[in-house]
Order: structure tokens, then C-alpha cells, then sequence
């Protein structure tokens, strides 16, 4: 299972850091786990959340949350992302490393989040895109540095999300001659 931080009723979890940090999961997560977007809002054991949409790392409901220097990886091929940020605000993402499915949507999935900073992060497999980007709320993101090309495209906007919620600058991406 993944790393995961599941505020619900309500609440949010505050001021939360995970540093240096190089995990490889087993993988074999697969469409329909990726796909999920309702997890319970309560659960007794983590385990009663049933499949968790992300291999790595899914928070939801948190505010203040920092990952500086993180590895993520797969021994087996897994369509979910490495990451969710499930209504998360201000986030700092620093040295984010992470492995993709070229099957997957996306590497990284943000819901209704906002005010997120992530400078130089890297993907170390090909994907399709490095971020998706979903809900009307979502915005203030910023990728600053960092290697892309391994990405079709860097960046996708569904389910009412707009193309000003996120602004790069300095990452370097995939050519049109590649």
C-alpha cells in the first residue's frame, strides 16, 4: 500500500514532512484502482480503503504539506500514479524522483488543489503526462526546473480544471523531433 494521509469530516491534517525518503513498491495496481476518485471517508484500518489510487504517496484533506527528496518507484508495472493530492493546499514538492506507466494517465494527479510549489522533480520512466490536473479549484501550482522529456506532455486539465492552474518555468521537455 501506499504512504497515505486521509483526513476526513471535515478536518485536515496540518504541517506534515516526509524527507529522504527512496521506496520501490510491488506494483501491479491496475486501471480501475487509478481510476478510483471515492475512497470512504471513514475506515476502521487503512486496509478498509480498499485499493489506494496511487502506488507512492495520496493525501487528502491536508494543508502545509512538504516532500523534499523523494524516490518512487515499481518492481512490477502499475497503472496509478506515484502521487495524489486530493484537496491539498499549500504544498512544497522538492526533488520529487518518480516512476511512471506509459500506460498510466499521468505520474502525478492533483484534485481541487491548490498553492502547490514543485521545484525539480524528475521522471525517471516514460509517461504519458507528469501532471493531471482535475477540478475547478485547482490552481497556484508551479513546476519550476526539473527533467520532463520522458512525457508526452507535461501537463493535463480535466474534469473542469483550467489551463492557468499551473505555470512552469525552466523544466525541460520532451522536443517535437523526439
Amino acid at each position: 500500500s501506499c504512504i497515505a494521509l486521509n483526513c476526513v469530516g471535515g478536518a485536515t491534517l496540518e504541517r506534515v514532512t516526509f524527507e529522504n525518503i527512496h521506496l520501490v513498491f510491488g506494483g501491479g495496481g491496475t486501471a480501475e484502482d487509478a481510476a478510483r476518485r471515492d475512497l470512504p471517508e471513514i475506515a476502521g484500518e487503512y486496509f478498509m480503503l480498499g485499493p489506494m489510487p496511487a502506488y507512492g504517496f495520496y493525501a487528502r484533506n491536508a494543508h502545509g504539506l512538504t516532500l523534499s527528496n523523494i524516490r518512487f518507484a515499481t518492481a512490477t508495472p502499475d497503472l496509478r500514479p506515484a502521487v495524489i493530492l486530493d484537496h491539498v493546499a499549500d504544498a512544497a514538492i522538492s526533488g520529487l524522483s518518480i516512476g511512471a506507466d506509459a500506460n498510466s494517465e499521468s505520474a502525478l494527479r492533483f484534485i481541487d488543489t491548490h498553492d502547490v510549489l514543485i521545484t525539480a522533480p524528475r521522471l525517471l520512466t516514460p509517461a504519458k503526462s507528469f501532471l493531471q490536473v482535475e477540478g475547478g479549484s485547482s490552481a497556484g501550482i508551479l513546476v519550476q526546473g526539473g527533467d520532463l522529456r520522458k512525457c508526452s506532455e507535461p501537463f493535463a486539465f480535466v474534469r473542469g480544471a483550467e489551463h492557468g492552474a499551473v505555470q512552469a518555468e525552466g523544466i525541460v521537455q520532451r522536443s517535437n523531433r523526439d
